[in-house]
């Protein structure tokens, strides 16, 4: 879909549920038309201005960015190869936008007479003000796609990678419940109406990571190491490796670094034959990135739809969504299952990767049984 504008640069994408969730918001000005009808430009350009502070953040660290405005706010994607740490400063710079631009409409509205009525000018700033104030401090809740979800996640996902994400997804719903009961408590319209939409959002999500958790996992069953000092049998780590032999004439280890190297070493039995067994020990033992170049040669040399799901596991679990899209749209693809595709599916809306979620509905649909023809 083309964008429908760009500011400095940043292409704007705009749904029309967009206004839909605006006149909502503006539930308490229905009674008075005109009131409502300056709302609505003050949510656009509100929402516009939180969405260009990240496009501006991610821009900072080198990542391209695009903007769409939609019935839950807006999104800004960008590169999927930030860190955790730059994806976490990049979620907090919407909402810090937005509460310097309402601090400067509550301070600007200040300079008014005391007592004095406000008149169109004073209208406009308490508007910006609950546009702005209330938008920052809403988008700071840890739910996701809300920026507090985001920061959240970020932060759970430098410290211990991937493993926590079906937590952060039941945080996600308990905190939309709360929005929920609180919306009816104080008969807030437009909270109600977002409350729900991202309950659903994330009780679905919640419900396909649980599909993905019944896939069964691939990893080898593992054996005791053999006794300290025994090298009777073992396998060298160029070969495991896959590394030529060091050269005939290279000097001898000196003594204490062979006892070291002697300790624990594995018998024939206990370490994995193929490249495919070791990068599986690797993705389970949270090293996704070392993890995919050992499961790319497996899947090339015999490939499967089991040698498939553990290698989309690790490019998702590394971030690698480009290379995981060159997959799904290469002569591979119908290797993929349907339970791996649920998992590409969960992880895609957890990221908010919208050309990877497409992928995988046009898999799917490629792959639905079609109707008989009639002449």
């Amino acid at each position: 879909m083309k964008p429908l504008f760009h500011v400095a640069r940043t292409p704007v994408h705009l749904q029309p549920l967009f206004f839909l969730t605006a006149l909502a918001t503006g539930w308490d000005f229905a009674a008075e038309p005109g009131r409502l009808a300056m709302w609505l430009p003050v949510v656009f350009v509100s929402v516009l201005l939180h969405e260009l502070a990240h496009a501006w953040a991610l821009r900072r660290f080198g990542s391209p960015a695009s903007i769409t405005l939609h019935e839950l706010g807006g999104t800004t994607r960008g590169s999927d190869r930030l860190t955790h740490r730059q994806s976490a400063w990049v979620s907090l710079a919407g909402p810090a936008a937005s509460l310097l631009v309402g601090g400067l409409a509550w301070w600007a509205s200040g300079l008014a007479s005391p007592g004095e009525q406000p008149g169109l000018g004073g209208a406009l700033l308490q508007q910006l003000l609950w546009a702005n104030a209330g938008w920052g401090l809403f988008n700071l809740l840890p739910v996701r796609p809300l920026d507090g979800g985001d920061f959240v996640a970020s932060l759970v996902r430098h410290r211990a990678g991937y493993r926590h994400e079906r937590a952060l997804q039941v945080l996600g719903v308990l905190t939309a419940v709360a929005l929920v009961v609180g919306a009816i408590i104080t008969r807030t319209v437009w909270m109600g109406v977002l409350a729900l939409m991202l309950g659903f959002s994330n009780g679905r999500r919640l419900l396909q990571r649980q599909r993905e958790a019944r896939l069964k996992p691939i990893t080898p069953p593992r054996r005791p190491l053999a006794r300290e000092g025994s090298t009777e049998g073992a396998i060298p780590l160029d070969a495991l490796l896959g590394r030529k032999p060091a050269a005939a004439g290279a000097p001898e280890p000196g003594p204490e670094r062979a006892r070291s190297s002697s300790r624990t070493v594995a018998s024939d039995e206990d370490v994995p034959h193929d490249v495919g067994s070791v990068g599986q020990l690797l993705l389970d033992s949270g090293m996704a990135d070392l993890a995919v170049r050992p499961l790319q040669e497996s899947f090339t040399r015999e490939p499967s739809s089991r040698a498939a799901h553990a290698l989309v596991l690790a490019l998702l679990e590394a971030g690698r969504t480009s290379e995981l899209e060159s997959l799904l749209t290469g002569p591979q693809a119908p290797l993929v299952s349907d339970e791996t595709l649920a998992a590409v599916d969960a992880r895609a809306h957890v990221l908010g990767h919208a050309a990877l979620t497409d992928r995988v509905t046009a898999l799917r649909r490629v792959r639905a049984p079609k109707s008989d023809e009639r002449g």
